[in-house]
């Protein structure tokens, strides 16, 4: 079984052929309902690793969450014990079954922490999700890349692993992978990134969050109290709610949303130079795809924001995991 694995600060994505596994990167210790209608939804894995409430039910009942902002988290055990466990149990309800497995680290990450990562992730697995039968996972191999790549995989390679964008191989392009805590400025030329205009920075869509916080603390106090996740949706939907009356949040988040967008692309002209304008294409993925994606699209009139942009990462990684399984 080949499987993408895409561990993101804000979410958590997965992908195996068809299956998709997608929920907020957010655990806490279980508290059962009295009584609840959704019973479906709720995800409790258990494993050596500990006792979790894993993704938007952790969300709606967590008062103490486990998100963390450092890059250290890979080795925390809500990681592997919660968001792993509950993406492989997405995917497949095998009782036994073998993965090769390709997973991502930000740009800014990926010297310091793939080799970490990588025996973290390699080995084999036994978890149950409540409700099911026990599982034993096998990840057989495990290959970590620079996560914005997984953009630049998903174009080149269909789910067999074989090029159906050979143009790429020649093709110079861009990506600006924008996630949750950070953002990865990818150049590729040739298949080959160009050190020199390749960066990452920790300045993602949980700064829009922090405004919006002190925005709650300055006006609506006891707003404070939501989940980061939830200030999220939020931020999304525009509005939200104190006391039974609307909250329009549109004016602080336009404001933030803009200044952010502004050093995204400060950003990119920096690294990419005047060698910005050579490349054939500069594709945004990331869930801040939908915050910045036409801010991007304005600066770089060759740019394009690649289809479900949240989930360009992994469908990638599984894509080169298919390829990989073709070369053995």
């Amino acid at each position: 079984m080949n499987v993408g694995f895409d561990g993101g600060f804000y979410a958590t994505k997965a992908v195996s052929g068809e299956r998709v596994a997608h929920f907020p990167s957010f655990a806490t210790r279980p508290a059962e309902s009295l009584f609840s209608l959704n019973g479906h939804t709720t995800v409790i894995m258990e494993s050596a690793h500990g006792r979790f409430l894993v993704g938007a039910e952790a969300v709606k009942k967590g008062v103490t969450g486990a998100r963390k902002e450092t890059h250290d988290w890979i080795m925390s055990a809500e990681y592997l014990g919660g968001y792993f466990y509950a993406a492989l149990s997405d995917l497949t309800e095998a009782t036994q079954v073998t993965v090769n497995l390709v997973a991502g680290l930000p740009v800014a990450d990926y010297a310091r922490d793939r080799v970490a990562l990588r025996d973290r992730l390699l080995g084999t697995h036994t978890f149950t999700r409540v409700g099911r039968r026990g599982q034993v996972v096998k990840v057989e191999s495990v290959r970590v890349i620079p996560q914005a790549w997984g953009a630049v995989l998903c174009l080149l390679l269909d789910d067999n692993g074989k090029a159906v964008q050979p143009e790429l191989v020649k093709e110079k392009v861009a990506v600006l992978d924008i996630g949750g805590h950070t953002v990865n400025y990818l150049s590729v030329d040739g298949l080959s990134d160009i050190p020199a205009e390749t960066r990452g920075t920790e300045r993602g869509a949980w700064h829009v969050v922090r405004v919006v916080r002190d925005f709650f603390g300055a006006t609506h106090p006891g707003l404070n109290r939501l989940q980061d996740h939830q200030v999220m949706q939020a931020v999304v939907e525009g509005i939200t709610y104190d006391g039974g009356e609307a909250v329009d949040l549109r004016p602080v988040v336009k404001t933030i949303v803009n200044d952010i967008g502004q050093e995204i692309i400060d950003v990119a002209s920096q690294y990419w130079g005047m060698g910005g304008a050579t490349f054939r294409r500069v594709v945004v993925c990331g869930g801040g795809a939908y915050l910045w994606g036409e801010h991007v699209k304005r600066a770089f009139r060759q740019a394009v924001v690649i289809p479900e942009p949240e989930l360009a990462n992994a469908r990638g990684f599984y894509r080169f995991a298919a390829y990989l399984a073709t070369k053995v």
